[in-house]
């Protein structure tokens, strides 16, 4: 057995890989994360005096440096589709064993999160990697699965889907009772969120009350309305997990108004599943991700993009504390799915020999 497994990603994404972490260490082994993104890194800890994060990308070199007078680690490569640095990675991770982690839902070939030097020659050289190269895919969801198989020809015995996770010893439902309807909105605070639609229909139903943690290019309108009227508030940019979960056992409803843009949508959202494990019941837009994760009326809602606010108001219309409690208990129920030690026995491939 090994003792270390690495995960090798351009940012980190250390939320991401919890039921990985939970499973090496019952298994005696250790997760070590890297980064590949090192000269961004240098960038942003110089203009951030940020000496921590400079001398982070030292040991990152070093990594990468070692890699190619070492072999036989396992790696878990965590690099968006079509990145252009593959070609220098799949050089230095050529001697180990290599399993690629992906959520990204598009590989028709159709639209590209890394469009810098993409090629015909490099959607070749990334198809054959993925084909030959790496031992197993871990894919977010279905959705993903399906597109690797279906455009990239993959055995769909090599992909396993890997959900996403919540702490369980953190995120959980306090049982508390709330008579007056509270919503609350968590993530950026950007257009592509539908954030201007859900303000509008709350200014002017100002008998429910909206609550809003988050940051992005829409944060001041969004501490105007809160500032004007009083069922709207924001609570501020909240990293703290204790603090998130407290949020959430204040409320009945999470919403989601997800808006497409381009070939963006709504992934697999962590907020949906942390939400839910908190007894809080959510109110998606039917995109890929939510739809993946709720069943429309029965652990939470899936409204039409377009008729969003119309249904939301339809919904609020006919709300009762009965039809609330029997939804809030299935997504109680739906969120055991992803615990961490659930999710961990998705990624147990990884412990076996190739």
């Amino acid at each position: 057995m090994y003792n270390k497994i690495y995960i090798l990603h351009e940012y980190g994404a250390n939320s991401h890989y919890r039921a990985l972490d939970y499973l090496a260490k019952k298994n005696n082994t250790e997760l070590v994360y890297r980064e590949f993104s090192i000269v961004k890194n240098i960038i942003k800890a110089v203009v951030k005096f940020d000496l921590k994060l400079f001398t982070k990308q030292f040991i990152n070199v070093y990594f990468l440096l070692n890699l190619i007078f070492t072999k036989n680690k396992k790696i878990v490569l965590g690099i968006a589709p079509y990145d252009f640095r593959l070609i220098f990675l799949s050089f230095i991770l050529k001697n180990h064993k290599v399993y690629y982690h992906t959520s990204w839902t598009c590989w028709d070939k159709s639209y590209f999160p890394k469009k810098l030097f993409v090629t015909d020659w490099l959607i070749a050289f990334w198809e054959r990697f993925l084909q030959e190269d790496v031992i197993k895919i871990f894919a977010v969801t279905t959705q993903t699965k399906n597109e690797l198989i279906n455009n990239l020809n993959i055995n769909e015995n090599k992909i396993n889907v890997v959900y996403h996770s919540f702490d369980n010893k953190v995120f959980k439902y306090f049982n508390n009772e709330n008579i007056e309807l509270n919503f609350v909105y968590v993530g950026r605070l950007v257009l592509e969120k539908g954030i201007d639609e859900i303000l509008d229909y709350f200014i002017s139903h100002q008998n429910i009350n909206l609550s809003i943690v988050g940051n992005g290019p829409l944060l001041e309108k969004v501490k105007s309305h809160a500032t004007k009227y009083k069922n709207i508030e924001y609570l501020g940019y909240i990293t703290d997990q204790e603090e998130l979960v407290e949020i959430y056992n204040q409320h009945n409803y999470l919403l989601l108004n997800s808006k497409k843009v381009g070939n963006w949508e709504e992934l697999f959202g962590m907020v949906i599943i942390e939400a839910m494990a908190c007894g809080v019941v959510p109110i998606t837009t039917n995109h890929k991700g939510p739809i993946e994760i709720i069943k429309n009326k029965v652990d939470g809602y899936i409204l039409s993009e377009k008729k969003y606010i119309k249904e939301l108001d339809m919904l609020i219309d006919n709300h009762s504390q009965n039809l609330y409690k029997n939804i809030q208990e299935q997504a109680l129920n739906k969120a055991e799915k992803y615990t961490i030690k659930n999710i961990s026995k998705k990624w147990e491939n990884i412990l076996n020999e190739r």
